[in-house]
């Protein structure tokens, strides 16, 4: 319950801001975003495009838009998420520690994600004992090819480019983000239903570096040498079927 009310408090500043920004029809109006500087700084040219990052984030979400669990068509998702992931752009690969409460169902663990062999590996501890779970990747590890500038913005007294996202939703929701001018750095990445019911959703980052962390990559023990008491099809199903939400989420 206290989680659900911090989402509610956490969620209704974020629309506060965005009502100061303009809204109309109580949404957001981007052409009213340039302000500052107008004259974009970061990733001008492809040499600029960082490799990959790795960061602490918080997401929230009231009624955003997310993709169905089959991947077919889009639901509305209320939640909190708090983490760490490291993201390799290059080798297109990531890792996440993640744990997710929707207020009905609360989440735990660390994820692998990798292209070249299309794999997922989840790792869970049920009853102290570690497992690590292989399945066919079910999402696409991101490669950055850019994004689309928008105008500029400050958030406290940090001048930010604004850049207009990809979204895993496609036309349903309009994705920005706002990048530091000074170092390039994400900073946060905003999202809002452009379909009703009217949604919102924020993942702000936290002690960002602009480069992976390669060690991050590398699979725990388990996943070599698995525990001898096997898990059942049904606690596998259970135990994958929430995955880290910041998947489905991130434009970059």
């Amino acid at each position: 319950m206290k989680i659900l009310f911090s989402l509610i408090l956490i969620i209704t500043i974020a629309i506060n801001y965005c009502k100061s920004i303009n809204l109309d029809t109580n949404r957001i109006d981007y052409s009213k975003i340039n302000k500052g500087l107008n004259q974009q700084q970061c990733f001008t040219s492809s040499s600029q495009f960082p490799t990959g990052y790795q960061s602490e984030f918080i997401e929230f979400s009231f009624n955003g838009n997310f993709p169905q669990n089959d991947g077919n068509g889009v639901q509305q998702l209320s939640f909190f998420e708090k983490g760490f992931i490291d993201m390799d752009f290059v080798g297109e690969q990531l890792f996440v520690e993640y744990f997710f409460d929707d207020g009905n169902t609360q989440s735990l663990g660390k994820l692998w994600g990798f292209s070249t062999n299309s794999t997922q590996y989840i790792s869970v501890n049920v009853n102290g004992t570690n497992y690590c779970i292989e399945q066919p990747l079910k999402f696409t590890v991101p490669t950055f090819k850019g994004l689309t500038y928008i105008g500029d913005y400050e958030i406290g007294s940090v001048q930010c480019d604004v850049f207009e996202g990809p979204s895993v939703t496609g036309n349903f929701t309009k994705q920005v983000v706002f990048v530091d001018k000074s170092d390039c750095s994400f900073i946060s990445s905003n999202g809002e239903n452009i379909n009703s019911p009217l949604g919102y959703s924020i993942m702000n980052l936290y002690k960002f570096q602009s480069s992976a962390d390669p060690s991050y990559f590398q699979l725990p023990n388990s996943c070599f040498n698995p525990p001898s008491t096997l898990l059942k099809n049904s606690q596998i199903k259970k135990l994958t079927q929430l995955l880290p939400k910041i998947i489905e989420y991130y434009p970059f």
